[in-house]
């Protein structure tokens, strides 16, 4: 994964001051990122170890990584973050059942504390309780109340939604 600064030559968009910022070992470990906190200091990505994946951070300066969801056996996929910075969502396999359960197929949606090891995860929906549905791809409202997210068949590729709900958030 790089950073680097979007800058206009003659009217033309350029990359300027790319810089590495972390490097996947492939197979090992697929990399995507997913946003910024701490004031754009700190990177927050998913490790898909396939069928698993796992939620980190990269610090941007000296790439101090930081470890806030890796779990054997699990698929936790990090998605929107919080205004706060101090949570984000994420798409996790958590409770869906036996082995044969714990990848992308059979997800719902969890709110994580971007603490180190973090083990404040709390459930959010349990359309993973009906048979052949999960709950994917949620984004965090401005004001940090509302999570939009879809609706989608475990049999169907990532992506593919069958409407979008609204979650309202307890305070």
């Amino acid at each position: 994964m790089y950073t680097a600064d979007i800058v206009y030559k003659e009217g033309l968009p350029t990359l300027a001051n790319k810089r590495e910022v972390i490097r996947a070992k492939a197979p090992e470990c697929f990399l995507e990122a997913q946003d910024f906190r701490n004031n754009d200091t700190e990177l927050i990505y998913t490790c898909y170890r396939m069928p698993y994946a796992d939620v980190f951070g990269v610090e941007l300066d000296g790439g101090k990584i930081h470890t806030y969801r890796k779990i054997a056996g699990e698929y936790n996929e990090v998605e929107g973050i919080f205004p706060d910075g101090h949570y984000t969502l994420v798409e996790s396999s958590r409770d869906q059942g036996g082995p044969e359960r714990q990848n992308s197929q059979y997800i719902d949606l969890w709110k994580l504390a971007l603490e180190p090891s973090s083990t404040d995860f709390v459930r959010l929906t349990r359309w993973g309780d009906y048979e052949g549905y999960k709950a994917s791809n949620p984004v965090v409202s401005p004001d940090g109340q509302w999570i939009a997210f879809q609706s989608a068949r475990n049999d169907e590729p990532a992506g593919v939604g069958h409407g979008i709900f609204l979650l309202k958030l307890k305070k």
